[in-house]
């Protein structure tokens, strides 16, 4: 059950790149790219697109930070068995308890992705008819923010581990502390 959320969440953070991306292009950008004089290479739709790659960027992280609302924090579970470990039964009704609010959590999350999935279609579809001439290098920045926010969360674990191994190595609560926020 765990694999088939997370991809449904790879799926749901994909798509929504494409569909942030494109509600980012603007008509003053669309007539530049028709107004263009000069041959149009590969990589020079990266120029032009930093702000709404960063623009992009931000709000794709806070649709993840929503979608993370429907998941279900380990500090829930850790507190449960600590409240009830000597107890079976009410450890045991605490268990039944914590699956029911999962499946409800993991329900409303599909549904939620569902939904979401179904109106970025329909704007997908719309877009593409409207801009026939703007797919390429929709895709193309699409794609390109899609590497951009892999090489960032990357250099968040990265910056993590970083600061996690000097807070053992110097013995330092403050740094363990700030690799936490990173989390």
């Amino acid at each position: 059950m765990v694999r088939s959320i997370k991809i449904v969440l790879f799926i749901f953070n994909l798509i929504l790149n494409f569909v942030i991306n494109a509600l980012f292009i603007s008509e003053d950008y669309i007539s530049m790219l028709y107004h263009l004089e000069s041959e149009d290479s590969f990589f020079s739709f990266v120029p032009r697109s930093i702000s709404r790659f960063i623009k992009t960027t931000i709000v794709g992280e806070v649709i993840e930070l929503i979608a993370r609302f429907f998941l279900i924090e380990e500090a829930k579970i850790k507190s449960c068995f600590k409240r009830e470990r000597n107890n079976k039964m009410a450890l045991k009704q605490c268990i039944i308890d914590f699956i029911k609010e999962l499946k409800k959590r993991y329900l409303a999350l599909i549904i939620f992705v569902f939904v979401i999935i179904l109106i970025s279609f329909f704007y997908l579809l719309c877009f593409n008819y409207v801009y026939p001439y703007t797919q390429i290098e929709w895709i193309k920045t699409s794609i390109m923010v899609i590497i951009i926010r892999q090489l960032l969360s990357c250099l968040a674990i990265l910056a993590e581990s970083i600061l996690r191994f000097l807070s053992f190595r110097y013995k330092s609560e403050k740094l363990f502390k700030i690799s936490k926020i990173l989390k």
